[in-house]
């Protein structure tokens, strides 16, 4: 009897322990946002008006980000910014970062030019990028609507993922790369304004 009550009371102590610990961990931790923004037009193809297939310039474009002191994600946005093409169709975007990638947006928009609008890809947006229909600036679910799409070295083999979900959880910091392709021929156009990206962090005070 005396022996069940000593185990008792030393798990009652442990319990006490790791309770009065949880806190101070939390307490340890806060959410932070910030905003990356490469303003380097991306030009759809390399080489446009002369060319009008292949990889854009710059292949990729580049973005570091900084400042997240043993951050964790907890959620990604993007944004392309002052968008043009004649044929938004052929056009194909993969963002990657630490080995993870993201084909965000592919051969959505059909065949409407589209002229100086900003696309916000966001996981909690209303609805996806239209396939066929008119694209119009605003916030939309990433969306990939062919699942064969080819990215030129030295992409990474992309895995067809759209979700921006799948960075969760990974460290925030480093070099983030947006890979844009246009994947026909005939039609050209551009990110004017670059683009940007948004983390959400869990990060230790």
């Amino acid at each position: 009897m005396r022996r069940a009550i000593l185990l008792l009371a030393m798990l009652l102590a442990m319990i006490l322990v790791i309770g009065s610990a949880l806190p101070a961990a939390a307490a340890n931790t806060k959410v932070v946002k910030k905003t990356f923004s490469s303003t380097q037009p991306i030009t759809i193809p390399a080489g446009a008006p002369g060319a009008t297939s292949g990889a854009a310039a710059p292949y990729p474009s580049e973005k570091s980000a900084g400042g997240f002191n043993r951050g964790k994600i907890l959620d990604v946005n993007l944004r392309l910014k002052n968008y043009t093409h004649t044929f938004p169709d052929d056009v194909d975007v993969m963002l990657s970062h630490r080995g993870v990638n993201r084909t965000v947006l592919s051969d959505v928009g059909g065949q409407l030019d589209v002229s100086n609008i900003t696309l916000a890809l966001d996981d909690e947006a209303a609805s996806p990028l239209p396939d066929s229909t008119q694209l119009t600036g605003g916030a939309f679910d990433p969306t990939n609507i062919g699942a064969t799409d080819t990215f030129p070295a030295p992409a990474p083999t992309p895995s067809g993922l759209p979700a921006l979900s799948g960075f969760d959880g990974r460290n925030p910091n480093g070099l983030w790369k947006l890979w844009v392709v246009d994947d026909a021929g005939g039609d050209v156009g551009q990110f004017a304004g670059g683009w940007s990206i948004t983390i959400k962090a869990r990060v230790r005070t």
